[in-house]
This record gives structure tokens, C-alpha cells and sequence, in this order.
């Protein structure tokens, strides 16, 4: 991989202490797994780790595993929030955020609001590897995205087309024009995917792809492609990555304020927890989860929200895939 471009994305460090969030003194985690091993979120968590898992077994890098579990999500034709037939916009035009970070450089690459191109996580990869930049957005990203030779097709399917004209027949404005949710978040349940791999060199790397709100407001980016919102991670720490409210989630930079917690000893569990309280403790009433692994292969999560069934991760190793459940205390069994 090409590693000629800046090593390290400056940011102010975060100061919070176990004893400033408010939350349990003891700390406390869900699991822990050994090496290599990689986390996806969601549902679709284990098929997409089955399908990284040969590169990690087989001594490959966690770059070319995090893209191959994430490629897995974006190319399934009935998932309805990531890729290929997602969620479409106000004009019923499906878009895509994704991202991508390799620790050992802490180099990065993001797209927002790429169009007519299925493979997002792939694009924000030739991003990281091939330029100087580290975020390309709408219809320039898909530019960018035919001249490094990926497929210019179209991202709607009868699935979406149709779920677009029985709303579009209803006359409403998009729902991106109500009040901030400071009383009860209206939205419908987002599913992006996020995925973070340690290969067996104790190689990190993180990403994260979405479709992001339904019929959101033409040119939107969300929480996905932005450092620190919907993904973060640190070679010497670990990683995260957030699904749900990108709108309220990305004003906290709450994946990079867990990892931050991470460094200063925080159990994954509970520097989750502590970066979602961050967000309800400014009166947020929003949906919103974060899943979290060291490298050390700690691994935990927290949600808020979804009370009803909240989200789930699975992690991957030698022994097998483990399903953890957040809602509210996670529960780990083999899956």
C-alpha cells in the first residue's frame, strides 16, 4: 500500500476521566477475544466477518479485511442502509458516505455523498492510497471514482424506487426541516456498517460505509466519511464505530472521543457509554449506538434509543463468530 501521504491527523486530545462521566466507578467490559480477529456491526455482522476472516487467517491485512466485510454489506441487493439499493433522498436519488482509516499510518480516506458507484468503501480506499486528501464529496467523487476504474451504474433497485414513490405520493416536506430531537427522535432505524480489523501483525484498521437518512435533504453527508463521527481508531488503542443518528452523533465526534477514553485505560463498554452520555446530557433524545474494541481484543458497546431491541455486533477470531447484544447490557454468545 501506498503510505507517502501525511501520517497523522492532528486533534486536541479529550480530557474526561471515568470520574467526570457520571457513570459507574467500576469499569467493566463484555469480552475480550484474541488476535487477529475483526468486529462488524449489525445484522449482517457475521456474514460480513466470514467473509473478511479468510484474509485474516491466511496472514492477510486488515485493510483488504475491513474492505472485503464492508464490500459484503454494500453489494447485498435487499440490504435497505448500506449500498446498492439503499435508502434514497428527497429526490430519490440513493447516495452513499463511507470510510476507511490504516492505523499504522493513521491515514485516511472518505467519500460523501457518492453517487452511481456501489462499492463506497472501496472508493474512500483509493482516497487513503492514491491522493493527498482525505474526504471527496457527491458528484466530483464519482469522478474521481471513474477515473480510478470502478463502474459508474445505478445505485436504486425496485426495492428503493418504490419505497420513494409511496412517500414522494404523500406531498410532505423531508422530515430534515423538523425541530432537533430534543424530545423523542422520529427517525427510522439506520443500520450503517461498520467493521474493525487486527490482522496477525497487529495491524488496525477501521471503516465504515451508509446510504444514511432516509430521504434526506439532495448533497447530505453524514456522520459516516467525517474522522471521529462515524468511525475513529489508533494503532496503539484500538477502535470504534457509531450507527444510528449521524445528524446528532457527528456535532460530539463520539467515536474518537471513546477510543480517546480507550487510551487513558477506559473499558471499550464504558467509553461508550460515557460518549453517548456526552450527547443526552446536552438534551439529545436521539438513537444512536457504538461498538468498541482494543487492541488488546477488549471489546464492548453501548446504546441509546432503541429500547425496543437496541443493536448488536459480532466479532470474529479462531474460535468462531461471537454475537454481542446491546440492549441495554450486552450479552455475548457464539453465533
Amino acid at each position: 500500500m501506498k503510505t507517502s501521504r501525511r501520517g497523522f491527523m492532528g486533534a486536541a486530545a479529550i480530557a474526561a476521566t471515568a470520574a467526570g462521566t457520571g457513570l459507574r466507578a467500576q469499569p467493566k467490559e463484555s469480552g475480550r477475544v484474541d488476535g487477529p480477529f475483526v468486529l462488524t456491526t449489525w445484522d449482517f455482522g457475521p456474514g460480513a466477518n466470514e467473509t473478511a476472516w479468510p484474509v485474516l487467517a491466511g496472514g492477510g491485512s486488515a485493510l483488504d479485511a475491513v474492505e472485503h466485510s464492508i464490500n459484503h454489506v454494500e453489494l447485498l441487493p435487499d440490504e435497505y442502509w448500506v449500498g446498492y439499493g439503499g435508502v434514497p433522498n428527497e429526490v430519490g436519488e440513493t447516495t452513499l458516505d463511507a470510510t476507511i482509516l490504516w492505523g499504522p499510518t493513521h491515514d485516511w480516506g472518505g467519500v460523501g455523498c457518492l453517487k452511481r458507484v456501489k462499492r463506497a468503501i472501496s472508493v474512500a480506499r483509493k482516497v487513503m492510497e492514491e491522493t493527498q486528501h482525505t474526504l471527496i464529496v457527491g458528484d466530483d467523487a464519482t469522478r474521481f471514482a471513474v477515473r480510478m476504474g470502478f463502474e459508474e451504474t445505478s445505485l436504486t433497485n425496485l426495492r428503493s424506487q418504490a419505497a420513494w414513490e409511496k412517500w414522494a405520493a404523500k406531498g410532505v416536506k423531508t422530515d430534515a426541516f423538523d425541530p432537533e430531537p430534543m424530545d423523542a427522535d422520529r427517525l427510522a432505524g439506520h443500520d450503517t456498517v461498520g467493521s474493525i480489523a487486527v490482522d496477525a501483525h497487529g495491524n488496525l484498521c477501521v471503516g465504515c460505509s451508509t446510504n444514511g437518512r432516509e430521504f434526506k435533504i439532495p448533497g447530505r453527508v453524514g456522520d459516516s466519511p467525517v474522522p471521529g463521527a462515524g468511525a475513529y481508531g489508533d494503532q496503539f488503542v484500538g477502535g470504534a464505530v457509531a450507527t444510528g443518528n449521524g445528524d446528532v452523533m457527528m456535532r460530539f465526534l463520539p467515536t474518537y472521543h471513546t477510543v480517546e477514553l480507550m487510551r487513558q485505560g477506559m473499558p471499550p463498554q464504558l467509553a461508550a457509554e460515557a460518549a453517548l452520555k456526552r450527547i443526552t446530557d446536552r438534551g439529545y433524545k436521539f438513537s444512536g449506538g457504538i461498538a468498541a474494541i482494543g487492541i488488546d481484543g477488549r471489546y464492548g458497546g453501548a446504546q441509546v434509543g432503541w429500547d425496543d431491541g437496541g443493536f448488536s455486533f459480532s466479532v470474529r477470531n479462531r474460535e468462531g463468530n461471537r454475537r454481542v447484544w446491546v440492549s441495554p447490557e450486552p450479552v455475548s454468545q457464539p453465533g
